[in-house]
């Protein structure tokens, strides 16, 4: 049996309109090949399919996560890529503290997956209206 890609792993699927923040220099080759007719979409873009945000720091995801849940379709993945405690790098962000924060800001997590040896990823949910 065949091992996903990491873009198989983000449920990237055919046609989405995706957009990275902060991705690192050599991700998009970790990624793997992108399903068919994928539009990468700027920042200022709204409807967006899949936003993927790379953060160092919780200040970082404080300033942009509010924005980026607006510009996300009804039914859209957002995943906050984030340092594992076992990297080298030093951060202020961990599992529990982004799904508490997150969870502030009307934003549930609901997976959780390894990019690699540095970098997990918490996918996110936009809490419905009447929970709030």
């Amino acid at each position: 049996m065949s091992q996903k890609t990491i873009a198989q792993k983000l449920f990237i699927k055919e046609g989405n309109k995706v957009l990275f923040i902060n991705v690192p220099e050599d991700y998009m080759s970790l990624l793997g090949d992108l399903p068919k007719n994928v539009e990468f979409s700027s920042e200022s873009d709204k409807g967006v399919d899949f936003i993927q945000i790379f953060a160092e720091n919780k200040a970082e995801l404080e300033e942009q996560l509010p924005t980026l849940k607006k510009k996300m379709n009804d039914d859209g993945k957002l995943w906050v890529t984030y340092h594992k405690g076992t990297s080298k790098i030093k951060t202020d962000i961990n599992r529990d503290i982004l799904r508490e924060y997150t969870l502030s800001i009307g934003l549930k997590a609901i997976a959780m997956i390894s990019i690699d040896k540095e970098w997990s990823a918490m996918r996110l949910k936009v809490l419905d209206q009447e929970i709030l």
